[in-house]
């Protein structure tokens, strides 16, 4: 086997197989926390949908229907299968780029390691994002849907960068250029809906959708950290010769 080989072969064993692990959590943690809330929301919404807003029509207005709602999984077993397949892979997608960032730092890889490259994804793709937009639940006010993922792609893109120069750069110019880049999104602003204009979901209900939402994804980053490095260990060179590579923890 190449060396590209063995090298492609561990990035995808390692990630594939930690995302179907943590999948399986985070789909538990899901159904059970998270989903409840968002169900609750959705009556809330129903309500506010069934009142047809006051309106009048032009009379070069062609006839049109009301009332017509997208397509969405019956609640019950189908909601939970796509459930659990979107979890799957979200989780084996972020497995594979952890893998590939561990196989580009090149280092010796610990699961302590990998826990703390685990958290530090949170901090980049939740934790920081999520203060200028935290995660909204069906029937929340909120801005233009393109402002509001440009802003969160553009605010990963910022604290991944600037926690890559203030971690892995000795200068210390290059560590405030990091910590200043992290800062910029969130100086800029995240986009959001009027002053004074409010969603059909409670504010209690939102703010608890954001806690256990938060607490998901903490959950998924760590043992995604954790289980990555653990994989990534077993597949190395040493562990492809049919040796068990010591892993420290």
């Amino acid at each position: 086997m190449s060396l590209i080989s063995a090298v492609l072969q561990r990035l995808l064993l390692s990630g594939i197989l930690a995302g179907l692990i943590v999948g399986a959590l985070v789909t538990m943690i899901h159904l059970t926390m998270v989903t409840p809330i968002i169900r609750e929301a959705e009556t809330f919404e129903a309500k506010v949908e069934a009142k047809p807003a006051p309106h009048h029509h032009e009379s070069a207005t062609p006839a049109h229907i009301h009332g017509e709602a997208a397509w969405a999984p019956e609640d019950g077993f189908e909601r939970s299968l796509y459930t659990f397949a979107a979890d799957l892979v979200m989780t084996v997608g972020f497995g594979l780029l952890l893998a590939a960032a561990f196989t580009i730092a090149g280092r010796n890889l610990t699961v302590r390691a990998g826990l703390m490259w685990g958290l530090a994804g949170y901090a980049c793709v939740s934790f920081l994002p999520a203060l200028g937009l935290p995660p909204e639940l069906p029937g929340s006010a909120a801005a233009d849907l393109g402002a509001r993922q440009a802003w969160w792609i553009g605010a990963i893109i910022a604290s991944v960068t600037g926690l890559a120069l203030a971690v892995f750069n000795p200068a210390p110019w290059v560590r405030l250029a990091g910590i200043a880049i992290m800062i910029l999104p969130h100086l800029i602003g995240a986009p959001h809906v009027p002053t004074g204009e409010a969603g059909a979901v409670p504010p209690e209900l939102a703010a608890h959708f954001v806690m256990v939402t938060m607490f998901m994804n903490a959950t998924m980053w760590i043992a995604l950290g954790g289980f990555t490095a653990y994989f990534f260990a077993r597949f190395s060179d040493n562990g492809q010769r049919g040796q068990i590579v010591d892993i420290n923890v």
